[in-house]
């Protein structure tokens, strides 16, 4: 008798640890870490893309390009993701959470594709900048102090509500 009862409360005790797993993983803030992680790597090849330019390293600059846009596509899916958890759970602060990291990301790649329109003046003008490639520079250096912005606001909405971000 004793051994049913002790095997039926651990049964009992997975199912309930099974079932806060399940609605944890269910949770659009369970999304945050992955894309944290995937704009923080975008960001960090973002920067070596830059000081590649400002180096006249623009083979390099370009080669880095794709992976930089790999990382915040997947922070687009995953923050699109979450946007859409939110927006059925009905959560206002969440909701703005990941709409300005949707605004964010989506300067950022706006951003690299102006870096990468730069990159081919470059190449197609025997590797000197040209004005149309400064152009597109300075455009994307615009995008990305835009982007802050969106940062910002993230970081405010953050420390406004700690128990959102918190577990």
């Amino acid at each position: 008798m004793n051994k049913k009862a002790i095997i039926s409360c651990i049964i009992i005790v997975l199912a309930i640890i099974a079932l806060f797993y399940i609605n944890s993983i269910n949770k659009a803030d369970a999304e945050i870490p992955l894309i944290n992680y995937n704009l923080q790597q975008g960001n960090k090849n973002y920067n070596e893309i830059t000081d590649n330019i400002n180096q006249q390293k623009y083979q390099e600059a370009s080669d880095k390009i794709n992976n930089t846009m790999k990382y915040y596509e997947n922070a687009r899916y995953s923050t699109q993701k979450a946007l859409n958890k939110t927006i059925k759970e009905n959560d206002s602060i969440l909701t703005e959470y990941f709409k300005h990291t949707n605004e964010e990301i989506d300067l950022k790649i706006q951003s690299l594709e102006e870096i990468q329109k730069g990159i081919d003046d470059v190449n197609s003008n025997n590797l000197q900048p040209s004005k149309e490639s400064k152009e597109h520079f300075k455009k994307s250096n615009q995008l990305i102090q835009n982007s802050s912005q969106y940062t910002i606001e993230r970081n405010n909405l953050e420390k406004q509500h700690l128990d959102k971000f918190i577990s």
